[in-house]
Protein backbone atom coordinates (compact mmCIF):
# COMPACT_ATOMS: atom_id res chain seq x y z
CA UNK A 1 0.00 0.00 0.00
CA UNK A 2 0.70 3.64 -0.83
CA UNK A 3 0.27 4.41 2.99
CA UNK A 4 -1.20 2.89 6.35
CA UNK A 5 -1.32 -0.46 7.10
CA UNK A 6 1.54 -2.43 4.53
CA UNK A 7 0.02 -5.95 4.85
CA UNK A 8 -3.92 -5.66 3.81
CA UNK A 9 -6.10 -3.09 2.30
CA UNK A 10 -9.15 -2.21 5.14
CA UNK A 11 -12.75 -2.33 3.45
CA UNK A 12 -15.56 -1.39 6.37
CA UNK A 13 -18.77 -2.86 5.69
CA UNK A 14 -21.59 -1.10 6.65
CA UNK A 15 -25.24 -2.80 6.68
CA UNK A 16 -28.06 -3.06 9.13
CA UNK A 17 -29.07 -6.65 7.87
CA UNK A 18 -26.74 -9.83 9.07
CA UNK A 19 -27.11 -11.36 5.16
CA UNK A 20 -25.88 -8.23 3.53
CA UNK A 21 -22.19 -9.09 5.96
CA UNK A 22 -22.25 -12.74 5.27
CA UNK A 23 -22.39 -12.61 1.55
CA UNK A 24 -20.15 -9.78 1.33
CA UNK A 25 -17.61 -11.65 3.34
CA UNK A 26 -18.07 -14.88 0.99
CA UNK A 27 -17.70 -13.02 -2.43
CA UNK A 28 -14.81 -10.73 -1.42
CA UNK A 29 -13.41 -14.03 0.43
CA UNK A 30 -9.55 -13.85 -0.56
CA UNK A 31 -9.52 -11.07 -2.59
CA UNK A 32 -6.32 -9.29 -3.05
CA UNK A 33 -5.78 -6.21 -5.03
CA UNK A 34 -1.75 -5.18 -5.84
CA UNK A 35 -0.46 -8.27 -4.32
CA UNK A 36 -2.03 -7.36 -0.82
CA UNK A 37 -5.10 -9.22 0.68
CA UNK A 38 -8.39 -7.26 1.64
CA UNK A 39 -9.25 -7.34 5.08
CA UNK A 40 -12.90 -6.84 5.85
CA UNK A 41 -14.79 -4.73 9.06
CA UNK A 42 -18.11 -5.16 9.70
CA UNK A 43 -20.44 -1.98 11.05
CA UNK A 44 -24.36 -3.25 11.79
CA UNK A 45 -25.27 0.43 12.46
CA UNK A 46 -23.97 4.27 12.63
CA UNK A 47 -22.68 3.97 15.40
CA UNK A 48 -20.25 1.03 15.14
CA UNK A 49 -19.14 2.96 11.56
CA UNK A 50 -18.56 5.90 13.64
CA UNK A 51 -16.57 4.35 15.90
CA UNK A 52 -14.85 2.36 13.38
CA UNK A 53 -14.27 5.54 11.30
CA UNK A 54 -12.50 7.24 14.93
CA UNK A 55 -10.49 4.07 15.92
CA UNK A 56 -7.69 5.45 13.53
CA UNK A 57 -7.51 2.52 11.55
CA UNK A 58 -6.31 2.63 7.97
CA UNK A 59 -9.93 2.31 5.97
CA UNK A 60 -9.61 2.26 2.18
CA UNK A 61 -13.02 1.74 1.46
CA UNK A 62 -16.62 2.04 3.05
CA UNK A 63 -18.96 -0.48 1.11
CA UNK A 64 -22.54 0.99 2.64
CA UNK A 65 -26.12 0.18 2.74
CA UNK A 66 -28.30 3.54 1.70
CA UNK A 67 -30.96 1.91 4.02
CA UNK A 68 -30.17 1.03 7.38
CA UNK A 69 -32.15 2.64 10.31
CA UNK A 70 -34.06 4.85 8.59
CA UNK A 71 -34.30 5.41 4.64
CA UNK A 72 -31.56 7.81 4.54
CA UNK A 73 -29.39 6.36 7.24
CA UNK A 74 -26.53 5.57 4.82
CA UNK A 75 -26.56 8.75 3.50
CA UNK A 76 -26.60 10.78 6.58
CA UNK A 77 -23.47 8.80 7.40
CA UNK A 78 -22.13 9.99 4.20
CA UNK A 79 -22.42 13.68 5.04
CA UNK A 80 -20.66 12.48 8.65
CA UNK A 81 -18.01 11.03 7.00
CA UNK A 82 -17.36 13.62 4.67
CA UNK A 83 -18.11 17.08 6.91
CA UNK A 84 -17.64 16.26 10.34
CA UNK A 85 -14.81 13.63 10.42
CA UNK A 86 -12.73 14.81 7.41
CA UNK A 87 -12.09 11.96 5.81
CA UNK A 88 -11.46 12.75 2.28
CA UNK A 89 -9.12 9.67 0.96
CA UNK A 90 -11.49 6.98 2.12
CA UNK A 91 -13.67 6.06 -1.51
CA UNK A 92 -16.90 5.31 -0.38
CA UNK A 93 -19.38 2.77 -2.27
CA UNK A 94 -23.39 2.99 -1.82
CA UNK A 95 -25.61 -0.52 -2.20
CA UNK A 96 -28.63 0.37 -2.37
CA UNK A 97 -32.16 -1.43 -2.86
CA UNK A 98 -33.13 -1.10 -5.98
CA UNK A 99 -31.61 0.67 -8.92
CA UNK A 100 -34.33 3.24 -8.42
CA UNK A 101 -33.58 4.00 -5.41
CA UNK A 102 -29.86 5.45 -6.27
CA UNK A 103 -29.06 8.71 -5.00
CA UNK A 104 -29.84 11.89 -6.85
CA UNK A 105 -26.21 12.90 -9.00
CA UNK A 106 -25.64 16.03 -6.88
CA UNK A 107 -25.51 13.95 -3.49
CA UNK A 108 -22.99 11.91 -5.78
CA UNK A 109 -20.61 14.88 -6.57
CA UNK A 110 -20.86 16.63 -3.68
CA UNK A 111 -19.88 14.43 -1.22
CA UNK A 112 -17.59 12.20 -3.67
CA UNK A 113 -19.57 8.89 -3.86
CA UNK A 114 -16.78 6.66 -5.61
CA UNK A 115 -19.59 4.17 -7.07
CA UNK A 116 -23.20 3.25 -5.90
CA UNK A 117 -24.85 -0.51 -7.13
CA UNK A 118 -28.03 -2.39 -6.44
CA UNK A 119 -27.72 -5.11 -4.32
CA UNK A 120 -28.92 -7.18 -7.57
CA UNK A 121 -26.79 -5.53 -9.38
CA UNK A 122 -23.55 -7.12 -7.49
CA UNK A 123 -22.27 -10.37 -8.65
CA UNK A 124 -18.97 -11.64 -7.23
CA UNK A 125 -17.74 -10.51 -9.98
CA UNK A 126 -19.07 -6.91 -10.24
CA UNK A 127 -18.34 -6.18 -6.44
CA UNK A 128 -15.03 -7.03 -6.73
CA UNK A 129 -14.80 -4.92 -10.07
CA UNK A 130 -16.18 -1.96 -8.02
CA UNK A 131 -13.94 -2.74 -4.49
CA UNK A 132 -10.89 -2.65 -7.29
CA UNK A 133 -11.86 0.30 -8.76
CA UNK A 134 -11.96 2.07 -5.28
CA UNK A 135 -8.91 0.42 -3.80
CA UNK A 136 -7.14 1.80 -7.16
CA UNK A 137 -8.43 5.67 -6.39
CA UNK A 138 -7.95 5.68 -2.92
CA UNK A 139 -4.23 4.20 -3.29
CA UNK A 140 -3.47 7.12 -6.06
CA UNK A 141 -4.84 9.79 -3.53
CA UNK A 142 -2.70 8.50 -0.65
CA UNK A 143 0.55 8.77 -2.95
CA UNK A 144 -0.34 12.24 -4.07
CA UNK A 145 -0.47 13.08 -0.36
CA UNK A 146 2.16 11.60 0.74
CA UNK A 147 4.08 13.27 -1.89
CA UNK A 148 2.72 17.00 -0.80
CA UNK A 149 4.48 16.15 2.44
CA UNK A 150 7.28 15.31 1.08
CA UNK A 151 6.74 18.80 -0.64
CA UNK A 152 6.29 20.76 2.08
CA UNK A 153 9.30 18.84 4.56
CA UNK A 154 11.31 20.49 1.51
CA UNK A 155 10.11 23.51 1.88
CA UNK A 156 10.79 23.84 5.68
CA UNK A 157 14.17 22.52 4.85
CA UNK A 158 15.05 25.13 2.88
CA UNK A 159 13.58 27.12 5.14
CA UNK A 160 15.64 26.08 7.93
CA UNK A 161 18.57 26.28 5.53
CA UNK A 162 18.29 30.46 4.94
CA UNK A 163 17.37 31.09 8.19
CA UNK A 164 20.82 29.49 9.44
CA UNK A 165 22.92 30.98 7.03
CA UNK A 166 20.74 34.55 7.37
CA UNK A 167 21.90 34.19 11.52
CA UNK A 168 25.32 33.45 10.30
CA UNK A 169 25.48 36.56 8.49
CA UNK A 170 24.54 39.09 10.93
CA UNK A 171 28.38 38.73 12.66
CA UNK A 172 30.45 40.93 10.20
CA UNK A 173 30.86 41.84 6.20
CA UNK A 174 34.19 39.98 6.44
CA UNK A 175 32.63 36.87 8.00
CA UNK A 176 29.61 37.77 5.74
CA UNK A 177 31.95 36.94 2.62
CA UNK A 178 33.91 33.84 3.39
CA UNK A 179 30.49 32.05 4.47
CA UNK A 180 28.12 33.20 1.53
CA UNK A 181 31.04 31.94 -1.28
CA UNK A 182 31.18 28.90 0.17
CA UNK A 183 26.73 28.41 -0.39
CA UNK A 184 26.06 26.61 -3.00
CA UNK A 185 22.57 28.39 -3.17
CA UNK A 186 22.72 31.77 -5.59
CA UNK A 187 23.40 34.60 -2.92
CA UNK A 188 23.44 38.24 -3.83
CA UNK A 189 23.09 42.05 -1.87
CA UNK A 190 21.84 44.82 -4.10
CA UNK A 191 21.62 48.10 -2.85
CA UNK A 192 17.75 49.04 -1.63
CA UNK A 193 17.33 51.45 -3.53
CA UNK A 194 18.81 51.81 -7.51
CA UNK A 195 19.28 47.56 -7.89
CA UNK A 196 23.19 48.48 -7.94
CA UNK A 197 24.57 44.40 -7.30
CA UNK A 198 26.80 45.03 -4.42
CA UNK A 199 28.08 41.59 -3.77
CA UNK A 200 27.34 38.14 -5.79
CA UNK A 201 28.61 34.76 -4.67
CA UNK A 202 30.23 32.76 -7.08
CA UNK A 203 27.35 30.80 -7.55
CA UNK A 204 25.35 33.62 -8.40
CA UNK A 205 27.76 34.71 -10.42
CA UNK A 206 27.52 31.57 -12.45
CA UNK A 207 23.73 31.02 -12.43
CA UNK A 208 22.50 34.62 -13.08
CA UNK A 209 26.03 36.26 -14.37
CA UNK A 210 25.50 38.93 -11.46
CA UNK A 211 28.80 40.71 -11.03
CA UNK A 212 29.63 43.85 -8.78
CA UNK A 213 28.00 47.11 -10.06
CA UNK A 214 25.75 45.20 -12.42
CA UNK A 215 21.80 46.37 -11.85
CA UNK A 216 20.01 42.81 -10.91
CA UNK A 217 16.54 43.99 -12.36
CA UNK A 218 17.01 41.79 -15.82
CA UNK A 219 17.42 38.74 -14.22
CA UNK A 220 13.68 38.97 -12.88
CA UNK A 221 11.27 37.62 -15.16
CA UNK A 222 9.13 40.14 -14.43
CA UNK A 223 9.84 43.48 -13.18
CA UNK A 224 6.77 43.78 -10.86
CA UNK A 225 8.43 40.48 -8.60
CA UNK A 226 11.33 42.47 -7.64
CA UNK A 227 9.21 45.51 -6.42
CA UNK A 228 7.24 43.26 -5.08
CA UNK A 229 9.51 42.29 -2.84
CA UNK A 230 11.85 44.99 -1.83
CA UNK A 231 8.62 46.63 -0.88
CA UNK A 232 8.16 44.10 1.41
CA UNK A 233 11.53 43.58 2.62
CA UNK A 234 11.23 47.44 3.56
CA UNK A 235 8.07 47.18 5.25
CA UNK A 236 8.86 43.96 7.78
CA UNK A 237 12.38 43.75 7.16
CA UNK A 238 12.57 39.98 5.65
CA UNK A 239 10.36 37.73 3.29
CA UNK A 240 10.92 34.20 3.07
CA UNK A 241 9.20 31.61 0.64
CA UNK A 242 8.34 34.14 -2.52
CA UNK A 243 8.61 31.97 -5.75
CA UNK A 244 9.38 34.06 -8.80
CA UNK A 245 10.55 32.94 -12.45
CA UNK A 246 14.46 33.84 -13.18
CA UNK A 247 16.16 34.43 -15.88
CA UNK A 248 19.59 32.43 -16.08
CA UNK A 249 22.71 34.40 -17.35
CA UNK A 250 22.06 31.76 -20.96
CA UNK A 251 18.72 33.15 -21.03
CA UNK A 252 16.16 30.18 -20.12
CA UNK A 253 13.59 30.57 -17.62
CA UNK A 254 13.60 29.35 -13.82
CA UNK A 255 11.54 28.86 -11.01
CA UNK A 256 13.16 30.19 -7.81
CA UNK A 257 12.38 29.83 -4.17
CA UNK A 258 13.54 33.57 -2.92
CA UNK A 259 14.05 34.90 0.82
CA UNK A 260 15.16 38.48 1.42
CA UNK A 261 16.60 40.09 4.93
CA UNK A 262 17.16 43.73 4.97
CA UNK A 263 20.95 44.93 6.20
CA UNK A 264 23.55 47.06 5.75
CA UNK A 265 26.06 47.05 3.85
CA UNK A 266 29.26 48.98 3.17
CA UNK A 267 28.07 51.39 5.10
CA UNK A 268 24.33 51.68 2.90
CA UNK A 269 21.17 50.68 3.08
CA UNK A 270 20.86 46.60 1.42
CA UNK A 271 19.03 43.34 0.77
CA UNK A 272 20.38 40.10 0.67
CA UNK A 273 18.44 37.83 -1.31
CA UNK A 274 19.35 34.03 -1.54
CA UNK A 275 17.05 31.99 -3.75
CA UNK A 276 17.12 28.05 -4.65
CA UNK A 277 15.96 26.66 -7.96
CA UNK A 278 12.52 24.84 -7.63
CA UNK A 279 11.86 24.21 -11.04
CA UNK A 280 11.79 20.49 -10.84
CA UNK A 281 9.46 20.99 -7.65
CA UNK A 282 7.09 23.09 -9.73
CA UNK A 283 7.22 20.19 -12.10
CA UNK A 284 6.48 17.75 -9.41
CA UNK A 285 3.73 19.86 -8.54
CA UNK A 286 2.31 20.83 -11.93
CA UNK A 287 2.00 16.97 -12.42
CA UNK A 288 0.47 16.26 -8.92
CA UNK A 289 -2.12 18.29 -10.23
CA UNK A 290 -3.18 16.80 -13.40
CA UNK A 291 -3.10 13.37 -11.75
CA UNK A 292 -5.85 14.69 -9.24
CA UNK A 293 -7.50 15.85 -12.20
CA UNK A 294 -6.87 13.09 -14.94
CA UNK A 295 -8.64 9.69 -15.22
CA UNK A 296 -5.83 6.90 -15.06
CA UNK A 297 -7.37 4.38 -17.66
CA UNK A 298 -8.73 6.40 -20.61
CA UNK A 299 -6.31 9.74 -19.54
CA UNK A 300 -9.11 12.50 -19.69
CA UNK A 301 -10.34 14.42 -17.01
CA UNK A 302 -12.19 13.18 -14.03
CA UNK A 303 -15.27 13.45 -12.38
CA UNK A 304 -13.17 16.50 -9.94
CA UNK A 305 -11.71 18.29 -13.29
CA UNK A 306 -15.46 18.19 -14.90
CA UNK A 307 -17.12 20.30 -12.24
CA UNK A 308 -14.58 22.37 -12.12
CA UNK A 309 -14.83 23.15 -15.61
CA UNK A 310 -18.44 22.52 -16.11
CA UNK A 311 -19.15 25.49 -13.24
CA UNK A 312 -16.76 27.64 -15.46
CA UNK A 313 -18.53 26.73 -18.76
CA UNK A 314 -21.90 27.34 -16.88
CA UNK A 315 -21.05 30.70 -15.58
CA UNK A 316 -19.61 31.59 -19.07
CA UNK A 317 -23.10 30.98 -20.91
CA UNK A 318 -25.27 32.77 -18.34
CA UNK A 319 -22.68 35.90 -18.57
CA UNK A 320 -22.84 36.02 -21.97
CA UNK A 321 -25.63 34.23 -22.99
CA UNK A 322 -24.04 31.81 -25.61
CA UNK A 323 -25.39 28.04 -25.97
CA UNK A 324 -23.77 25.34 -23.78
CA UNK A 325 -24.37 21.80 -24.78
CA UNK A 326 -24.04 18.75 -22.27
CA UNK A 327 -23.71 15.22 -23.17
CA UNK A 328 -23.61 12.48 -21.10
CA UNK A 329 -22.93 8.57 -22.74
CA UNK A 330 -21.65 4.80 -21.60
CA UNK A 331 -21.41 1.50 -24.04
CA UNK A 332 -24.61 -0.40 -24.61
CA UNK A 333 -24.05 -4.09 -22.30
CA UNK A 334 -20.89 -2.60 -21.04
CA UNK A 335 -21.54 -5.18 -18.31
CA UNK A 336 -21.68 -8.16 -20.62
CA UNK A 337 -18.57 -7.19 -22.14
CA UNK A 338 -16.98 -7.54 -19.45
CA UNK A 339 -18.48 -10.73 -18.36
CA UNK A 340 -17.90 -12.28 -21.48
CA UNK A 341 -14.62 -10.97 -22.43
CA UNK A 342 -13.33 -10.33 -19.07
CA UNK A 343 -12.04 -6.67 -17.68
CA UNK A 344 -9.51 -6.24 -19.83
CA UNK A 345 -11.09 -6.50 -22.79
CA UNK A 346 -13.73 -4.03 -21.11
CA UNK A 347 -10.95 -1.04 -20.35
CA UNK A 348 -9.73 -1.23 -23.88
CA UNK A 349 -13.36 -0.52 -25.16
CA UNK A 350 -13.38 2.30 -22.79
CA UNK A 351 -9.86 3.67 -24.00
CA UNK A 352 -10.77 3.14 -27.61
CA UNK A 353 -13.95 4.75 -27.19
CA UNK A 354 -12.79 7.75 -25.71
CA UNK A 355 -10.19 7.85 -28.51
CA UNK A 356 -12.79 7.83 -31.05
CA UNK A 357 -15.08 10.55 -29.30
CA UNK A 358 -11.93 12.82 -29.13
CA UNK A 359 -11.00 12.81 -32.85
CA UNK A 360 -14.49 13.54 -33.22
CA UNK A 361 -14.95 16.43 -31.18
CA UNK A 362 -13.46 19.99 -31.39
CA UNK A 363 -10.36 21.79 -29.62
CA UNK A 364 -12.95 23.90 -27.10
CA UNK A 365 -14.80 20.59 -26.49
CA UNK A 366 -14.33 19.24 -23.20
CA UNK A 367 -15.01 15.23 -22.58
CA UNK A 368 -14.51 13.92 -18.53
CA UNK A 369 -14.89 10.66 -17.14
CA UNK A 370 -18.25 11.02 -14.74
CA UNK A 371 -17.49 7.45 -13.38
CA UNK A 372 -17.77 3.53 -14.33
CA UNK A 373 -18.76 3.72 -18.01
CA UNK A 374 -20.16 7.11 -17.85
CA UNK A 375 -18.50 10.22 -19.95
CA UNK A 376 -19.78 13.45 -20.12
CA UNK A 377 -19.07 15.84 -23.21
CA UNK A 378 -19.45 19.79 -22.84
CA UNK A 379 -19.37 21.42 -25.70
CA UNK A 380 -19.50 25.51 -24.98
CA UNK A 381 -21.08 27.57 -27.90
CA UNK A 382 -23.34 24.63 -29.41
CA UNK A 383 -27.12 25.21 -29.74
CA UNK A 384 -28.63 21.47 -28.65
CA UNK A 385 -29.28 20.96 -32.64
CA UNK A 386 -25.85 21.23 -33.82
CA UNK A 387 -25.09 18.99 -30.67
CA UNK A 388 -27.44 16.48 -32.05
CA UNK A 389 -25.91 16.11 -34.49
CA UNK A 390 -22.26 16.02 -33.45
CA UNK A 391 -23.78 13.43 -30.96
CA UNK A 392 -25.29 11.30 -33.82
CA UNK A 393 -21.69 11.43 -35.49
CA UNK A 394 -19.92 10.11 -32.42
CA UNK A 395 -22.81 7.57 -32.28
CA UNK A 396 -22.27 5.86 -35.48
CA UNK A 397 -18.18 6.40 -35.51
CA UNK A 398 -18.53 4.32 -32.16
CA UNK A 399 -20.34 1.98 -33.71
CA UNK A 400 -17.89 1.14 -36.70
CA UNK A 401 -14.98 0.60 -34.26
CA UNK A 402 -13.62 -3.27 -34.25
CA UNK A 403 -11.73 -4.05 -31.56
CA UNK A 404 -9.80 -7.23 -32.27
CA UNK A 405 -10.43 -10.44 -30.36
CA UNK A 406 -8.52 -13.95 -30.80
CA UNK A 407 -8.40 -15.41 -34.64
CA UNK A 408 -10.52 -13.62 -36.78
CA UNK A 409 -13.14 -12.47 -34.22
CA UNK A 410 -13.47 -8.39 -33.09
CA UNK A 411 -16.01 -6.77 -31.08
CA UNK A 412 -17.92 -4.08 -31.63
CA UNK A 413 -20.37 -1.99 -29.66
CA UNK A 414 -22.52 1.05 -29.69
CA UNK A 415 -23.18 3.48 -27.02
CA UNK A 416 -26.52 5.46 -26.13
CA UNK A 417 -26.32 9.50 -25.24
CA UNK A 418 -28.60 11.70 -23.48
CA UNK A 419 -28.29 15.27 -24.08
CA UNK A 420 -29.56 18.68 -22.84
CA UNK A 421 -29.06 22.25 -22.15
CA UNK A 422 -28.76 24.69 -19.04
CA UNK A 423 -32.27 25.42 -18.54
CA UNK A 424 -32.62 28.68 -16.39
CA UNK A 425 -34.31 26.95 -13.50
CA UNK A 426 -31.23 25.18 -13.21
CA UNK A 427 -29.19 26.40 -10.26
CA UNK A 428 -26.10 24.27 -10.39
CA UNK A 429 -23.71 21.82 -13.50
CA UNK A 430 -25.56 18.92 -11.17
CA UNK A 431 -29.19 20.11 -11.98
CA UNK A 432 -28.14 19.77 -15.83
CA UNK A 433 -26.62 16.72 -15.36
CA UNK A 434 -29.09 14.48 -13.43
CA UNK A 435 -31.49 16.01 -16.65
CA UNK A 436 -28.76 14.73 -18.95
CA UNK A 437 -28.73 11.30 -17.22
CA UNK A 438 -32.43 10.83 -17.33
CA UNK A 439 -32.27 11.45 -21.59
CA UNK A 440 -29.40 8.68 -21.30
CA UNK A 441 -31.85 6.44 -19.93
CA UNK A 442 -34.78 7.06 -21.71
CA UNK A 443 -32.29 6.29 -24.57
CA UNK A 444 -31.50 2.38 -22.75
CA UNK A 445 -35.17 2.06 -22.62
CA UNK A 446 -36.10 2.89 -26.15
CA UNK A 447 -33.40 0.34 -27.42
CA UNK A 448 -29.85 1.74 -27.03
CA UNK A 449 -27.47 3.04 -29.65
CA UNK A 450 -30.08 6.00 -29.84
CA UNK A 451 -29.25 9.93 -28.95
CA UNK A 452 -32.16 11.66 -26.80
CA UNK A 453 -32.59 15.01 -25.87
CA UNK A 454 -34.10 16.42 -23.02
Amino acid sequence: MAAGDPTFWTVLVVGIEPEVHAVTETMLDRATYAGQPVRLLHARSVLDAEAALRSGDDIAVILLDVEMETQDTGLRLVRTIRETLGIEDTRIVLRTGQPGDAPDADTVLRYDINDYRARTELTDVRLFSVIVAALRAYDRLRTIATQRDALGQMNQTLELRIAERTQELQDSETRLRSILETSVLPIFITAASGGQVLYANKSAHRLLGLVETRCDDDIWHRPADRRDLLNTVGQSGSVHDVEAQMIAVDGHRFWALIAAVAMTFDGQPAVLISLNDISSRKAMEEELKRLAATDALTGIGNRRQLMELGDRELRRARRYGGPLSVLILDIDHFKHINDTHGHALGDEALKTMVTCCLQQLREIDIMCRLGGEEFVVLMPETPVSAARTGAERLREKVAALKIPLTGDETLSFTISIGLTEPHQSDDTLGDVLMRADEALYAAKREGRNRVVVR
